[in-house]
């Protein structure tokens, strides 16, 4: 069952400041990101055909961690896609550039999730999770929760797998999830890349930790 503090997070709205700090990130990113060959040329030789189709989405993810300290990674998902760049951990407190790196091809994109833990500004251990799908055919979905690790004991990733799937839920994205109890929030967006490629598609993944 959802808790409050999910709801809270569903109906949070991003201020001027939070949204010109996600912008930096994706600004920041962008020229490196179309500079670096980043694909995994054995994932695109095993899937020629959805190449040639011009089905190849490739992902390249910046998170800044806002937090007190370095958070790390607790759990993670990878419903469709490839990992190309694995999560970083540690996290350490700032931002860095292309902290990871995805593929999805065919029609069933990406799909994947993250959990870090941490301590928050009172010393108390919180969790933050982010999740996201990709795809041609879905569009970019992204979702995100956030408070005290006793929330994340036995996550449910069929629950979170549906928030992303959910055809009644409006496609949010930006998406901003906070809980009062611990102070803590999460922002996840997804934002297209130019890209002169007719076979390839490149988006970036930005995500703010804060708390």
């Amino acid at each position: 069952m959802a808790g409050s503090s999910e709801m809270k997070g569903e109906e949070s709205k991003l201020s001027f400041e939070e949204q010109a700090s996600l912008d930096e990130i994706i600004m920041n990113a962008k020229k490196s990101f179309c500079a670096e060959d980043m694909v995994n040329h054995s994932v695109v030789a095993e899937n020629k055909a959805e190449v040639a189709s011009g089905h190849l989405i490739v992902l390249g993810g910046n998170l800044s961690n806002l937090t007190k300290g370095p958070l790390t990674v607790l759990d993670s998902k990878l419903w469709a896609g490839y990992i190309i760049k694995d999560y970083p951990n540690p996290l350490l407190v700032g931002t860095s550039i292309l902290q990871l790196v995805q593929v999805g091809v065919s029609n069933d994109g990406l799909k994947a999730a993250v959990l870090y833990t941490g301590k928050n500004i009172a010393c108390v251990d919180c969790g933050w999770l982010l999740a996201w799908a990709d795809s041609q055919g879905k569009g970019k979905r992204v979702y995100a929760e956030c408070g005290p690790i006793s929330k994340f004991n036995c996550l449910n990733w069929e629950r979170i797998e549906k928030k992303l799937d959910d055809p009644c839920c409006p496609a949010i994205n930006p998406y901003k999830a906070s809980d009062e109890q611990t102070g803590t929030s999460v922002i996840v967006g997804l934002s297209g890349v130019e890209w002169p490629l007719t076979y390839e598609t490149r988006d970036l993944l930005a995500g703010i930790i804060s708390g």
